[in-house]
């Protein structure tokens, strides 16, 4: 086996696992399945949809070799995209409850004041036009290796791939939380690739556990968007 590297350039194979990326709904209940077992509180299917069909490129499947469709194990983030920092902030807490997807499935049906080739014309849910994105934010949501194939490098190959494909897509840096009693996360997260502390959330979780917000920052890309959005306040001036 060649151990999983932790540079996001390259990603070394691991012997008799493949990865493949997600494609359609009929690995929706392998993704759940994986997830739900190792979770502090469940998601629902909204939930899982809310990633998977709108970020897919962000939901990577590890597979025995010649398997791809038995995953042992996967990864799923997101992607924020904000005008403001504060509201990137704001989307990453609230983007992946029900609420959310109650609201924002309310507020169309109730929009009546576009018309037909307004909405064929409008930007995709969530993301602002090229001209109003100051800063967009990476968010790993999940990430779960079934116990029979742990400590193979697998999580970290994964999540070496997702940060990857959102540094590609000039995230400028990454969140997630995780349980303060999840030790083995901590370890992985700040140690293996640097994430910090950004925040303690007390009683986060629905069995009242608390959990540490980590947040990872690429220097180019938080370099590039600081310079964009100086180059947008010196035009508006």
């Amino acid at each position: 086996m060649t151990k999983a590297t932790t540079n996001i350039e390259e990603v070394d194979e691991i012997e008799g696992i493949m990865f493949v990326d997600y494609k359609d709904e009929s690995q929706l209940e392998s993704v759940m399945s994986l997830v739900g077992r190792d979770l502090s509180e469940p998601y629902s299917i909204f939930t899982y949809r809310y990633f998977l069909e709108r970020f897919p490129q962000l939901c990577i499947l590890a597979c025995p070799a010649g398997k791809p469709d038995e995953p042992i194990g996967c990864v799923v983030g997101k992607i924020d995209y904000s005008s403001s920092p504060a509201a990137a902030a704001a989307d990453t807490a609230t983007a992946t409850g029900e609420q959310q997807q109650q609201q924002t499935a309310a507020e169309m049906a109730a929009d009546n004041n576009h018309d037909e080739q307004q909405q064929q014309n409008a930007a995709p849910l969530d993301v602002p036009s090229s001209e109003e994105i100051i800063e967009s934010t990476g968010y790993i949501g999940m990430l779960a290796v079934m116990a029979s194939h742990r400590r193979l490098g697998i999580g970290t190959s994964l999540v070496t791939q997702v940060l990857k494909r959102m540094r590609f897509e000039k995230c400028a840096s990454v969140t997630l939380e995780t349980e303060v009693s999840n030790a083995a996360a901590q370890r992985l997260y700040q140690d293996t690739f640097g994430f910090i502390r950004e925040e303690l959330l007390v009683r986060y979780y629905l069995n009242w556990g608390d959990a540490y917000r980590l947040r990872l920052w690429f220097a180019a890309n938080a370099a590039e968007n600081s310079h964009g959005r100086n180059a947008n306040a010196a035009i508006t001036q």
